[in-house]
């Protein structure tokens, strides 16, 4: 059995949208072209818009820890 632990709380500040729980995504859609939108769908199914400047803080943050994960995974392998 493998026991996977998210936090309760990851944090992303956005320039205008304030402050994101990440980790209370269900789903992420982002396109950066022609302009950049985030669509997050929430662990309670609702969905949220977010544009511009917000979208590209919120795909960066989730990149970094998407990179931080993984490199957490590869040093702590048994």
């Amino acid at each position: 059995m493998q026991i996977i632990s998210v936090p309760t709380v990851f944090t992303c500040k956005t320039p205008t949208a304030g402050w994101l729980n990440l980790a209370q995504i269900r789903q992420l859609q982002f396109e950066e072209y022609p302009n950049p939108i985030a669509v997050i769908t929430w662990h309670n199914g609702e969905k949220q818009n977010f544009f511009g400047e917000n979208a590209t803080a919120i795909m960066a943050t989730w990149l970094d820890a998407a990179d931080r994960t993984s490199d957490y995974r590869v040093k702590n392998r048994r």
